[in-house]
């Protein structure tokens, strides 16, 4: 079996979906609201859990309702959660998130209490994979350092130097174009291809021995194979909710590269994760089965 550590944010998300974005002092009714786990890091074990995985997570989370239902996921995927801290003087994050129904955009608002650091981290087995988000830059940077010999994958949206310099411990990293745009120092054009390959150029001058793989939204992920530049499409789903896209594919991607390294397949698995993901509403809870994955890679690659 495959042995896995992930390490970072752990929140409880409640999805809300609107019929309009509201308007500055306008007051919405809402009825009907989904709740589910959340947090990059957490969502990459959960997946990887219910996967086949042995997975360990490291992360903090509040002694308090959402603490206990966000246990609870961790422990139907099977995770193993001896490294699972829980803070009796600080509630667990909440992410309240309004889904716009007809265009199917979306705002997040995060409520966290002060950042508590990780500290459990005397793991007592050698992982196949490494995942962190960089939320605990610290604990993030000695987990890559400690299992050089790990696939290392580095889900990147915070954008900090912590987080920047991070990029040189991991073997593998996944960003948003935000991310990218800011290390690079490159404007991204959505217009031109071109931009998009400048930007891939100048992150692997600032990190020669790191794989970059850019995920771009609905538009799919950035990736060098072959020393070819090349865009992994998404696969066409009725979309219900983009907001777990960088998630999912993170958990696709992260996966695969932990089973047979292939750069080219990791990235096509990590769309296939997304697109299924966002055909229903709310990241935890929409994971795809893993032979559904494999059955659409299979027919379409």
């Amino acid at each position: 079996m495959l042995k896995a550590i992930c390490l970072g944010r752990s929140k409880y998300d409640i999805n809300v979906v609107v019929e309009k974005t509201p308007t500055e002092g306008a007051t919405i009714e809402v009825f009907n609201k989904i709740g589910c786990g959340g947090g990059t890091a957490s969502n990459v074990a959960v997946s990887l859990g219910k996967w086949g995985v042995g997975c360990a997570l490291s992360c903090v989370i509040g002694n308090d309702v959402y603490g206990n239902k966000i246990k609870e996921e961790f422990d139907k995927a099977h995770l193993d959660t001896r490294y699972i801290e829980q803070s009796f003087n600080n509630d667990t994050p909440l992410s309240t998130i309004i889904i716009n129904n007809e265009t199917k955009n979306y705002n997040i608002y995060n409520l966290s209490d002060k950042f508590i650091s990780i500290k459990k981290m005397d793991y007592d087995f050698s992982p196949d994979l490494v995942v962190v988000d960089g939320y605990d830059s610290v604990s993030s940077k000695k987990l890559l350092e400690r299992f050089p010999n790990s696939k290392r994958v580095l889900c990147a949206d915070i954008i900090t130097k912590e987080v920047f310099d991070l990029c040189h411990k991991a073997g593998y990293v996944i960003c948003s174009i935000k991310f990218a745009e800011m290390l690079s120092g490159v404007k991204y054009d959505p217009n031109s291809v071109k931009s998009l390959v400048t930007i891939y150029q100048e992150l692997k001058k600032k990190n020669l021995n790191t794989e970059f793989i850019i995920h771009l939204k609905e538009k799919g992920a950035l990736y060098c194979y072959n020393n070819q530049i090349k865009i992994s499409p998404l696969i066409q789903m009725e979309i219900q909710d983009r907001q777990g896209s960088f998630d999912a594919f993170c958990a696709g991607f992260s996966f695969e590269i932990a089973v047979d390294s292939d750069l080219e397949k990791a990235v096509k698995y990590g769309c296939i994760s997304a697109s299924l993901n966002s055909r229903t509403i709310g990241t935890r809870i929409s994971i795809p089965p893993l032979d559904e994955i494999k059955k659409i890679y299979e027919q379409n690659y």
